[in-house]
């Protein structure tokens, strides 16, 4: 039996006659765009977090460069963030004309190291993004009292919640932690729309008031632009509808995939494989499950295993942002966790609809390599 890494089709299918209706009376209302699905879909996700305001884009990657320029950063600016993430990531911040500032993370739970995130600092810095890596929450508190102690109160905290949604840390959702939350509904993501999508979170009527314009050309009114920033992301109706469908089972889906982490944790104690750990006060609403090897060698052998055993696997990153050669002009220290666990991380299967039995054979397959 062949284990995919996550069948997304599958996922669907067990809502799709709630997805076909959800999405048909979005197409049967003849409005498309900022209409009344977005609107339901933006208050029951706010009521959700337990927050202020949500406003949908048309991706987590779009959810980040509309954080970013609501907080100012531009050209001349620096932004500081890690280089063990997605690309989208430091892409959004080279969008707004800014620069990536890259910092180590930390070696035990794999998310922004606060202490090199303070000491990153110049007069140049906006913003730090906060990766969420995983479903592991990034320490919000410590990277406010890191800020605080070097006197930069100024600097906005932005959350990449795009790996996260549904997590908690000290009893508050990511992405209500910092000025802003930028969520990504790709398909495979906590909740996944059947397209792109994405949302940000901001507290402050200010800082609404700036994320509902730049969305929408810069207009603050319709036919009156205010800045000369804004862009075209608006969350259609269709997929908003969907997203409504699949929001209330966020939590179920979560629980799920916490349940299969722990067997994983479980069945490989004793086993010379690492696994990620949580931020303290931190509840990870888990996206992938990764785990580091002892050397490089033995995991691309271990991938080469799994794979010969019908398990799909990937790596999740490869290759560092500052290793990119996009990014050759990114400022970044030396980056040692990063680099080593780079080296080492492989993904596993993990998904809502991982049965027992796929999980089975992933132990069983994982168990015989380390007998050999």
């Amino acid at each position: 039996m062949k284990v995919p890494f996550f069948d997304i089709g599958r996922l669907n299918s067990t809502i799709a006659a709630q997805i076909h209706e959800a999405a048909n009376r979005a197409l049967d209302s003849g409005w498309y765009i900022l209409g009344k699905e977005c609107s339901a879909f933006e208050q029951a996700m706010a009521a959700q977090l337990g927050g202020s305001h949500v406003f949908g884009c048309n991706s987590g990657t779009d959810a980040l460069v509309l954080s970013l320029l609501a907080a100012g950063a531009g050209t001349g600016d620096e932004i500081i963030t890690v280089a063990n993430t997605a690309i989208p990531t430091v892409a959004a911040i080279c969008a707004t004309g800014a620069t990536p500032v890259l910092v180590d993370v930390d070696s035990e739970t794999w998310v922004l190291n606060s202490a090199l995130a303070a000491k990153a600092l110049t007069a140049k810095t906006r913003a730090v993004i906060a990766v969420h890596l995983y479903g592991n929450v990034a320490d919000i508190s410590a990277l406010k009292s890191a800020l605080a102690k070097a006197g930069r109160d100024d600097v906005a905290i932005i959350e990449d919640v795009a790996q996260a949604q549904g997590a908690t840390l000290e009893g508050n959702c990511a992405g209500t932690i910092g000025r802003f939350g930028a969520f990504s509904f790709y398909p495979s993501k906590n909740i996944g729309a059947l397209g792109d999508g994405g949302a940000v979170h901001c507290v402050s009527e200010t800082d609404a008031a700036a994320i509902k314009a730049l969305r929408n050309y810069g207009q603050k009114d319709r036919y009156h632009a205010e800045t000369t920033r804004g862009i075209n992301s608006r969350l259609d109706e269709v997929q908003a509808a969907i997203l409504s469908v699949k929001l209330p089972f966020l939590e179920s889906c979560n629980t799920r995939k916490e349940l299969l982490m722990t067997i994983y944790r479980n069945e490989f104690a004793g086993l010379p494989i690492v696994f990620q750990k949580a931020t303290a006060g931190c509840k990870p609403a888990w996206h992938l499950c990764v785990i580091a090897a002892e050397t490089e060698q033995t995991r691309d052998r271990l991938q080469e295993h799994l794979n010969r055993d019908g398990i799909q696997t990937l790596i999740h990153y490869p290759f560092p942002c500052h290793q990119q050669p996009a990014f050759a002009s990114s400022r970044h220290s030396e980056l040692p966790v990063t680099e080593g666990l780079a080296k080492r991380i492989l993904s596993l299967p993990l998904s809502p609809v991982l049965t027992d039995g796929e999980q089975e054979q992933v132990i069983a397959s994982i168990r015989s390599f380390y007998r050999q």
